[in-house]
């Protein structure tokens, strides 16, 4: 089995990376936030997961080996094949996934194409049993950015209890993923709470 590669990038596309290594060039599915992270570079070390199925095998790559082992968890839930599972992590981070499971938000899953009410309940339901892999998993990164650690504060302040803030913001963070600003996130959690 193949589980990590070095190579020279010969080509590299949202979602698929072509890898030379010593002569050989391997295609490498990716999750967009890979891509992010390599689309200028020249040269990569990649994890990988290979799935070999009877008519073809798959590479599947990933920068850090949290999004690999996610990779993994979210292939192991019935229902969820290679593509689904990298959509998945092209839309949410590790960390995101591990806060939309322990606050039952569906919406963070729904909101991902290919994936409707009943397949965010089921991952939901697969990945609670398995949150404390997960959370061995994430335990060299912290699930609270700094972002969430300010809003929250700022929330408390305001005069809502800890865990009312802390959920508003995880969901809020969970539904936009790209958010990195923390105005934005407090209005949306204010927006939320007030409901």
């Amino acid at each position: 089995m193949i589980s990590f590669l070095k190579g020279n990038i010969l080509s590299c596309k949202p979602t698929r990376v072509v890898l030379d290594v010593q002569g050989v060039g391997y295609e490498i599915h990716i999750p967009l936030s890979t891509y992010e992270k390599i689309s200028t570079a020249t040269s990569v070390e990649l994890f990988i997961h290979m799935v070999v199925r009877e008519n073809a095998i798959s590479l599947y790559g990933f920068i850090s080996e949290e999004e690999q082992q996610v990779f993994s968890l979210l292939l192991s839930i019935p229902g969820i094949g290679p593509s689904i599972a990298i959509s998945i992590l092209s839309s949410m981070t590790p960390q995101q996934i591990l806060l939309a499971v322990k606050n039952d938000q569906i919406t963070a899953f729904k909101s991902i194409p290919g994936i409707g009410q009943s397949k965010s309940e089921k991952i939901i339901f697969e990945l609670k049993r398995k949150l404390k892999k997960i959370d061995t998993i994430l335990s060299r990164e912290s699930a609270i950015t700094p972002y969430m650690k300010d809003a929250i504060e700022a929330l408390v302040s305001l005069g809502f209890d800890e865990k009312q803030a802390s959920t508003s913001v995880s969901s809020v963070i969970a539904q936009n993923p790209t958010i990195n600003n923390i105005e934005t996130i407090i209005r949306l959690s204010l927006k939320q709470l007030s409901k």
